[in-house]
């Protein structure tokens, strides 16, 4: 199984969006590929979701978008030991940056990290670690 975790770090007073037209786009170019779209406010059903999907899939791409530099984890922080110490095929990218989580990640010389400046990039990413 393929999947793909797009987690949304929001700051203090950030509202929650409820669309993303990257992740339809991927949906639409990728059909094979599970997505989920979760946040720093999600509820334990979804991190539950998410947990399984890190478990069962086989190459995983969780993009990381951070509105700020120093957001916090929120209710994703559970999710991080499954993320970073994943022996499966698995590729972190981050869209804005985040200074503490991109350190725990480039500490682990396994995971491959990229950074993305834009939709298209991300588009581009996906479908290479894919095929």
């Amino acid at each position: 199984m393929k999947a793909l975790l797009y987690i949304r770090l929001l700051s203090k007073g950030e509202t929650i969006a409820y669309s993303n037209p990257v992740l339809d786009q991927v949906k639409q170019q990728l059909p094979d590929v599970a997505v989920l779209d979760l946040d720093s406010r999600s509820d334990q059903l979804v991190l539950h979701y998410a947990r399984q999907l890190l478990k069962e899939a086989s190459q995983t791409i969780v993009c990381i978008d951070s509105t700020t530099p120093d957001a916090g984890f929120g209710s994703i922080f559970s999710l991080l030991e499954p993320m970073l110490e994943s022996e499966k095929k698995q590729l972190i990218l981050f869209r804005n940056s985040h200074h503490r989580l991109q350190r725990m990640v480039q500490a682990r010389q396994e995971l491959q990290l990229k950074m993305m400046q834009d939709d298209v990039e991300l588009l581009q990413v996906v479908g290479q670690f894919y095929s």
